[in-house]
Order: structure tokens, then C-alpha cells, then sequence
């Protein structure tokens, strides 16, 4: 199955996410900051990347532009979970070339359509 990776500071979020990731048979990775993300983003080369737009050291904006600034990274699909207003994220997702978006609260159902749809995965 596919690499995820999950950049997020609040740990509940995380383990919420992971839950469903692993659930699905996806190998779950994370990052708490920007910069952790990318490190591991780096080193890890994800099939997908999920991101939460309001991190502690670099929003989720700056972070998209570092990893589609890199031609490793570049074409990685990248989904923004947000607690962000609605009409600022879909403007986000297009002005960055992201690949989708969920404003939490999500339902885990969303959540695992919106990673299926991006990864191409048939739905269960």
C-alpha cells in the first residue's frame, strides 16, 4: 500500500488520522512542524502527503511552496486538513497546486474517500 505522511502539531488529530491510515493497510508517518515534515518528506519520498495548514514554526502555505519547490518532492499529492475557514483553504489549494482539502471537523468516512480518490485507490 501506499507511504503517508501526516504533518500535524496536535496529537490527537494524529492519532485519529493514523488510526484510519494504518486501518487501511497504508504505512503512517508524521511530523509535528514544518520543518520536521520536510525532513521527512526528504527522506522518506511519501506517496501522499497530508497537511495541516496552521502549524507551529511555518504555516501550511510556506511548506507547500518548499515542497513543490523541490523537483524530488514536486509531484507528491498533497491534501490540506484544516481547521482553517473554508473559502481561505480552497483558495490555498489552488493557488499552491494542492490536490485537496477536508476543513475538520472531517468525517473519517471524507477522510478515507478524499486519500483513496488522490491515491487512486477503488473504494471498499
Amino acid at each position: 500500500m501506499a507511504k503517508i505522511l501526516y504533518i500535524e502539531d496536535i496529537q490527537d488529530n494524529i492519532t485519529l488520522v493514523e488510526k484510519i491510515v494504518k486501518s487501511r493497510g497504508h504505512e503512517f508517518l508524521f511530523a509535528q512542524n514544518a520543518e520536521e515534515g520536510l525532513e521527512l518528506a526528504f527522506a522518506s519520498h511519501p506517496d501522499l502527503i497530508l497537511l495541516d495548514l496552521g502549524l507551529p514554526d511555518a504555516d501550511g502555505q510556506t511548506l507547500s511552496v518548499w515542497l513543490r519547490g523541490d523537483p524530488t518532492l514536486s509531484s507528491i499529492p498533497i491534501i490540506v486538513l484544516t481547521a482553517w475557514p473554508e473559502e481561505v483553504v480552497r483558495q490555498t489549494v489552488e493557488a499552491y497546486n494542492l490536490n485537496g482539502y477536508l476543513c475538520k471537523p472531517f468525517s473519517l468516512a471524507d477522510l478515507v474517500k478524499k486519500i483513496d480518490s488522490v491515491l487512486g485507490a477503488k473504494p471498499s
